[in-house]
C-alpha cells in the first residue's frame, strides 16, 4: 500500500470489514431491551449511533440491569439464532489466502465474543486462516481500549510497528492509535484509507 512498507501481521475487525451483521445485532440488541430494561426494546434509533461498541458500554448506555457476563452469554444465544441474515464480504477469504501465500500473519480483533466470532467467521470461510482471534471475552476492556490489539500483537509475536489494523469505525481508529498500530481505515479515515477490502495489497 502506498507509503507503508508491508507488515509482518494485519489484524482485521470483524463487523463491516468481514462480514456484516448490523441486523442479526440490532435483533439480538433489541431483545436484550425486553429482558433486561422492564420489557423495553431497544429501538432502531437507539441502536443505530452504538453499533460497534463493547457489551458493557451497552449496558450503560441502554440502561440494562445486568453483569457484563450475564449480557454477554444472552447474546451468544440471541445473536445465533439470526445468523442466516449476516452478509459475508466476498473479499475476505481470497485476501487472508492471499496474505497467508505471502508469510503474513493474521489476527480477529473484535469486540464480539468467542462463540458468536468464531461462528461468523466460519461462516466467512476465513477460520482456519486467522492465527489468532482476539475476541471481547478474553480482555478486561473491549475496543476503543486498546488491549485486544494489544492482546493479538502478544500472540503473534509481532510489535506494533510491524502491523496494520484495518477497521472500519472510530473504536478501531482509538483502539490502533492507543496501541501505537497504524490504522487502515474501510471507509473511514487513517494512516491510510481503502474503500474494499480488495484493495489492501494494491
Amino acid at each position: 500500500m502506498r507509503g507503508m512498507t508491508m507488515p509482518k501481521a494485519v489484524l482485521f475487525d470483524l463487523d463491516g470489514v468481514l462480514v456484516k451483521s448490523e441486523e442479526a445485532w440490532f435483533r439480538a440488541v433489541a431483545q436484550s431491551g425486553v429482558k433486561f430494561r422492564s420489557g423495553k426494546a431497544v429501538s432502531r434509533k437507539e441502536f443505530a449511533p452504538t453499533f460497534g461498541q463493547g457489551t458493557e458500554t451497552d449496558i450503560a448506555v441502554f440502561g440494562l440491569q445486568c453483569s457484563r457476563e450475564e449480557l454477554d452469554a444472552f447474546y451468544e444465544i440471541e445473536f445465533l439464532r439470526h445468523l442466516g441474515t449476516v452478509w459475508v464480504n466476498p473479499d475476505a477469504q481470497p485476501l487472508l489466502a492471499d496474505l497467508r501465500a505471502k508469510g503474513i500473519k493474521t489476527a480477529l480483533v473484535t469486540n464480539t465474543v468467542s462463540r458468536i466470532a468464531r461462528a461468523l467467521v466460519e461462516k466467512a470461510e476465513v477460520l482456519t486462516l486467522l492465527d489468532v482471534l482476539a475476541t471481547a471475552d478474553r480482555v478486561k476492556k473491549s475496543k476503543p481500549a486498546p488491549d485486544l490489539v494489544e492482546l493479538a500483537l502478544k500472540e503473534l509475536e509481532v510489535g506494533p510497528g510491524e502491523a496494520w489494523f484495518v477497521g472500519d469505525t472510530r473504536y478501531d481508529r482509538n483502539a490502533a492509535e492507543a496501541a501505537n498500530v497504524k490504522f487502515v481505515g474501510m471507509g473511514i479515515d487513517g494512516d491510510t484509507r481503502i474503500e474494499r477490502l480488495a484493495e489492501l495489497l494494491a
